[in-house]
């Protein structure tokens, strides 16, 4: 779990209490409800949690963040095999750049 969500879910239980700790702190439809209607409310399409965490992954590989940590943060226990298939693909204006810096000069 990335450093920030740690600190984000430890504030959450501490305000919600949950019964358990395998009770959620927050369901998945509740926060894809609140995602679709700001949505919405924007004009564009709606947002599922996956396609934010896609987002996150993607933009941590593209950042430089190596696919391990990244794959360590998202849960991953594979070593970043899964990560790297997923989460791996680059956006075009990343691709161009890293293209860019690529020489074959002696």
């Amino acid at each position: 779990m990335i450093p920030a969500a740690r600190k984000l879910l430890e504030r959450l239980r501490e305000k919600h209490k949950p019964a358990s700790l395998k009770e959620p702190v927050l369901r998945v439809h509740s926060a894809y409800a609140a995602m679709t209607r700001a949505s919405r409310k924007i004009g564009m399409e709606p947002l599922s949690h996956h396609d934010l965490r896609h987002l996150f992954a993607t933009i941590c590989i593209e950042s430089g963040v190596d696919v391990p940590t990244v794959s360590r943060w998202l849960g991953h226990r594979d070593g970043g095999i899964l990560a790297m298939k997923v989460y791996g693909h680059l956006r075009n204006e990343h691709s161009l750049a890293a293209a860019s810096r690529v020489s074959f000069a002696a």
